[in-house]
């Protein structure tokens, strides 16, 4: 099916002169995405949460973003793109715009960070970030970008905690920034409401040889702090998440992200973490106190006691394909 599906992506990318040319994407399945574009977004509620996104840009991230910012549920303050992640600023910059203009969502600030990662973590494999730092999906936009905050993420992060209560950060990346927000300005760390990552394996195999879960592996250390920190987690590991580009998500734009790319395949993370974040009685959890591994397999989670914290057990994959839908209609 892969085979068929490059052959599928040869001829219509020969027929179009060029990717950017094409009007319609094939998926990791050799599927026709949808052309034209999406809807305008629908108003957001007046009690919508106020969020954080946390993310490396990633294919899956890149999704993900685009449905927590056209989500009406959800109010999204800022990104954040720590430099310890699959991509990194300045392309970061330009490849959220890119979304932000493609998805026909309101632009938000973008923070670009330069804390290292802590002793143990592992970077991702370079061609992976080649990859999607240079084949997005999304078509270039060459309007000057004009949000980028200069404050570094930790203090971006800290700040809005202290002025918008009831603050909660969508982790979708290595947990870098959270943990130099930790270490830096405790008392603005305490007042997140809540955070809910995608990071980590607990009952599954691990990603690959060299990590239990990039996401985590890329920076355990900082994982780690989080874990034991004093704001409650969330997490959807690796696991528990299906293979391939879902259902829902086949919808004109971003049908096209990151299924036309060979490395690493078709997988999305997270946007299932968005959706679980969205509809958490989508997913089963089981909560405790849990540690994660610096070494050996990194980021592989271990249950040690009684805690607050969560990590998903199970995703109802009819629900979350039917809220892709929903955020993702096509305009009629």
């Amino acid at each position: 099916m892969r085979a068929l599906a490059a052959f599928a992506t040869a001829v219509a990318l020969l027929a179009c002169g060029c990717a950017s040319a094409c009007t319609a994407a094939y998926d990791d399945d050799g599927e026709v995405m949808p052309p034209g574009q999406l809807s305008v977004p629908a108003a957001k509620h007046h009690d919508a949460v106020d969020v954080v996104v946390d993310t490396d840009l990633a294919p899956d991230d890149l999704v993900a973003l685009a449905y927590l910012l056209r989500h009406p549920g959800v109010r999204v303050l800022a990104v954040t793109v720590p430099a310890t992640g699959m991509v990194w600023c300045p392309a970061g910059v330009d490849i959220a715009h890119d979304l932000m203009v493609a998805v026909r969502a309101d632009p938000v600030p973008i923070s670009c960070g330069t804390t290292a990662r802590g002793p143990h973590g592992v970077p991702f494999p370079a061609d992976w970030s080649v990859t999607a730092a240079s084949d997005s999906g999304l078509q270039r936009d060459d309007e000057i970008w004009t949000k980028t905050d200069p404050t570094p993420p930790a203090a971006l992060i800290g700040r809005l905690a202290k002025t918008h209560p009831g603050l909660q950060v969508v982790e979708l990346a290595p947990a870098t920034e959270l943990a130099a927000l930790l270490r830096s300005d405790p008392t603005a760390y305490s007042r997140i409401d809540r955070i809910v990552a995608m990071t980590g394996v607990a009952a599954g195999p691990p990603q690959d040889a060299t990590a239990g879960e990039w996401n985590a592996a890329a920076d355990p250390d900082a994982l780690a702090a989080v874990l034991a920190g004093p704001v409650p987690m969330t997490i959807v590991p690796n696991e528990v998440v299906p293979d391939g580009s879902p259902a829902g998500m086949r919808q004109p734009v971003v049908g096209g992200i990151g299924v036309l790319t060979a490395a690493p395949p078709p997988r999305f993370w997270d946007l299932a973490t968005a959706a679980y974040f969205t509809h958490p009685d989508a997913g089963g959890t089981r909560t405790g106190r849990w540690s994660v591994a610096l070494t050996g397999e990194p980021g592989r989670l271990t249950r040690e006691g009684d805690g607050d914290d969560a990590v998903v057990t199970s995703l109802d994959t009819a629900t979350l394909d039917a809220a892709y839908r929903e955020v993702f209609a096509p305009e009629r």
